[in-house]
């Protein structure tokens, strides 16, 4: 089944988490790389995180019941081994009450790979919601698709933020408490601006300790945004003792 945008998909998935008749498989394809990547994190996250706890470890990317596989750096496609790797994990009770899976970039599969996929997706042999990104359509073996709950995604276009917008964006998403990857897709725009990336990140995080103190003195969440501020202070030392921009951008993604 087809959905016409983004948006609406995630009405669909709501419900049918919501209703306790999530499908077991589902495939997304189409759009961009980053759309396809958002919406399956959105989905593993609404299905893995049932508490505080398990929500916080899925944003520090420690969830035990979530399991993540691409193809390896030193190949060209996503190999047998791997989803034999896969199956055997499956095979075990999970930590909680399902595992979630997310295989990305799937249209580089061989067929083999897939076909070894096939009976989990049939029979698994334990609770498990299991995810598919893939480029292409054709890509995927017609004995895989129809095996699974299936969206075609619209690229959503990401516009670019400066440097006031991108601070407020993650002042609301710090008080939030978004995921990891929502934090770091709020930066995207000044970690790809290569030649300006470390001018902007320090404006960004003047900007962003601005933002977090008018909030701290709304006398809310002192203790997350305490840290938050630490963080950025911690942040804007290091970008000026020249350590990577994307990297000291990210490690605050993950600890505020």
């Amino acid at each position: 089944m087809n959905e016409n945008t983004n948006s609406k998909i995630k009405e669909q998935l709501l419900r049918m988490i919501s209703s306790g008749r999530m499908a077991g498989a589902v495939l997304f394809v189409g759009g961009s790389k980053e759309s396809r990547k958002e919406i399956a994190m959105w989905l593993m996250e609404k299905v893995l995180c049932k508490d505080e706890l398990s929500l916080r470890k899925f944003h520090h990317q420690n969830h035990e019941d979530f399991i993540y596989l691409t193809k390896p750096e030193d190949k060209e496609t996503i190999v047998v081994s791997q989803i034999e790797e896969l199956i055997d994990r499956l095979s075990l009770k999970p930590y909680g009450d399902t595992y979630g899976v997310l295989i990305e970039d799937f249209h580089l599969a061989r067929e083999a790979a897939q076909n070894k996929l096939l009976k989990t997706l049939e029979e698994p042999q334990t609770e498990s919601v299991i995810v598919l990104l893939s480029e292409r359509l054709d890509a995927v073996l017609p004995t895989i698709k129809s095996r699974c709950l299936s969206f075609v995604l619209e690229e959503e276009a990401i516009e670019g933020r400066t440097e006031e917008e991108a601070a407020k964006a993650f002042t609301k998403a710090i008080k939030a408490k978004a995921a990891y990857y929502k934090k770091k897709e709020i930066l995207m725009d000044i970690l790809s601006d290569k030649d300006n990336s470390r001018e902007r990140a320090l404006e960004f995080l003047d900007i962003l300790e601005e933002e977090l103190e008018k909030e701290l003195l709304k006398g809310e969440d002192t203790v997350l945004l305490s840290g938050a501020i630490r963080q950025a202070e911690t942040s804007r030392a290091y970008l000026k003792q020249v350590h990577s921009v994307a990297y000291t951008l990210k490690q605050m993604c993950l600890r505020v």
